[in-house]
């Protein structure tokens, strides 16, 4: 019941073995992107090939030849979708989060702060992260499409240039 038969530990050990070597192959070969910060859909991609790796490894109904080609399927198909977001605008609108202002000089975006259900503490924890003072001489401070917080000293927003793609609610606060 707790210790399973020494054939049983060698096929995980073979197993695990080959399929750590075919992982970092086929990662190699998809490219930096299979390993960058997440978005949401990175982050199901991600999620999906721990499965299936899990489940090479480890089930014995799952053949380690299957088990990569699945690997390999939510790979290219990761591959399909960042490619086709990078040439087509539209589509990356549906597949990414766009970028949102939680902070427009030195103001708090109230209603954006809610809707990303974000807090007025957090914003200010990451400004301190970066060495500011006063979020009041913060210029802008954008959630970006893979969760992270990315704070502007420079201001004002209207000359950022930077802040073209971004979602720029109202001056509520």
């Amino acid at each position: 019941m707790f210790i399973g038969s020494i054939d049983a530990f060698l096929r995980i050990l073979a197993a695990t073995a080959m399929a750590y070597t075919a992982v970092i192959v086929i990662l190699r070969i998809n490219g930096k992107r299979s390993l960058s910060k997440l978005n949401a859909f990175d982050f199901i991609v991600t999620i999906a090939l721990g499965s299936v790796l899990a489940s090479t490894i480890v089930s014995k109904s799952v053949k380690l030849f299957e088990g990569l080609f699945a690997f390999a399927v939510l790979l290219a198909l990761q591959y399909i979708v960042s490619r086709t977001s990078a040439h087509w605008q539209r589509f990356a609108k549906i597949v990414r989060s766009e970028p949102k202002l939680l902070l427009r000089d030195g103001q708090f975006l109230d209603t954006a702060l809610l809707n990303e259900r974000f807090t007025r503490d957090e914003v200010i924890a990451e400004i301190r992260k970066e060495g500011h003072g006063r979020y009041e001489d913060i210029a802008a401070v954008v959630l970006e499409s893979d969760g992270s917080l990315s704070v502007i000293a420079d201001g004002p927003c209207e000359s950022l240039t930077v802040l073209g793609p971004v979602n720029q609610p109202g001056g509520e606060t």
